[in-house]
């Protein structure tokens, strides 16, 4: 019989390239002489593993994979407020104003400056002078940190509509100066086509090149006046925006959809055009926060994101050109058609804490 580890290493790296998520974990785990080949440069899937997260206690959150049923448990290297990015990394408090950005795959643990440590060189700075604690609402992350040696770290930040940047190897914040037509507090932060892209209250989408430091208004969404959220998202290479459209403040189901829109951006000529269909794609969508016993919040401004379904895609139950958002109201995770209109439950998690869940993609 052939001795498994004694395979070239050439051979179980090609064999590792090409697994699952799941798989390629499990295949690490094997032996020293696989482990070596299971290493996050080889990993390049073709299609993204989803999974859904949620926080147990004692800083233990648990992912459970969608494709294989199974549950992964995590240590955060911190309290249980976070913030997820499209990336698959998180953003975790780790007392009074340190932060630290943490990979639940790889088990990478970064550490940020300190929050007072704010270059600023706005007209904003008298607001940030005296303020007795800064706290991290949202971030994005120009690419993943285990992967690339350059990276940027965009967030928002409380007590003022904030942004502040840092790049790999400084060791401060840089603070960005805002349009005077910002009138709100900022919803959506994602990273995309080499912008961070923001999305405030008022439906405004705002920009910033990772080496400037200014944002800048580039489009008005003209959006329904039915109460509703607005989500970006990029599918497809394309930047999009959800609009949830809610019953209304005074239906006692207020916070129940009853329509959604899709609306594909171009930042360059500040237009958005609405979108009938997401082909084999579907979207994501986390809500802002999530409360844990009543009063601890989990998950502020947790990024949503897109998947592209292929034939090697094994997700039981998730279909393509679909809409999946949390209902907190029923504590059902739910999925819209985009080809007829209409709701589904896709997990009743009545009575379990899987309908706080976040989504999330694991990835290096």
């Amino acid at each position: 019989m052939a001795n498994w580890e004694e395979l070239p290493k050439e051979i179980l790296e090609v064999i590792a390239g090409r697994l699952v998520i799941e798989d390629f974990l499990a295949f690490g785990w094997v032996c020293k002489s696989w482990q070596s080949a299971a290493t996050k440069e080889i990993y390049k899937a073709k299609s993204k593993a989803l999974w859904l997260m949620t926080y147990r206690c004692n800083h233990i959150a648990e992912f459970s994979s969608l494709s294989t049923g199974r549950i992964y448990p995590a240590q955060l290297p911190g309290v249980p407020a976070v913030t997820l990015s499209a990336l698959g990394w998180i953003i975790v408090p780790n007392g009074g104003s340190e932060y630290r950005i943490f990979n639940p795959l790889s088990r990478v643990s970064i550490k940020l400056p300190a929050l007072e440590k704010i270059h600023n060189k706005s007209r904003l700075s008298a607001e940030h002078n005296g303020l007795e604690r800064l706290q991290i609402e949202m971030m994005a992350l120009s690419s993943s940190p285990s992967l690339s040696g350059s990276y940027t770290v965009m967030i928002t930040y409380s007590r003022y509509p904030g942004f502040a940047f840092h790049r790999s190897g400084e060791h401060a914040w840089t603070a960005v100066s805002l349009p005077t037509q910002l009138r709100e507090n900022i919803f959506q932060l994602i990273y995309y086509d080499g912008l961070f892209v923001a999305l405030d209250w008022h439906n405004q989408i705002l920009t910033l090149k990772a080496r400037k430091r200014r944002m800048r208004l580039r489009l008005v969404l003209q959006l329904q006046d039915e109460e509703g959220r607005a989500y970006l998202v990029e599918c497809s290479g394309k930047l999009l925006v959800v609009w949830t459209i809610l019953a209304g403040w005074y239906d006692k189901d207020s916070d129940n959809p009853i329509e959604i829109r899709v609306f594909e951006i171009d930042l360059e000529k500040g237009t958005q055009k609405e979108l009938k269909s997401l082909g084999n794609a579907s979207l994501f969508l986390n809500g802002n926060s999530v409360l844990l016993d009543g009063n601890s919040p989990f998950c502020n401004g947790c990024s949503s994101f897109s998947v592209e379904f292929k034939a090697e895609s094994c997700l039981p139950g998730i279909k393509p050109n679909r809409v999946y958002f949390p209902d907190y109201v029923a504590k059902e995770i739910k999925s819209y058609s985009m080809e007829d209109g209409s709701f589904e439950t896709y997990l009743d998690a009545t009575g379990s804490p899987v309908y706080g869940a976040k989504w999330f993609q694991p990835d290096f």
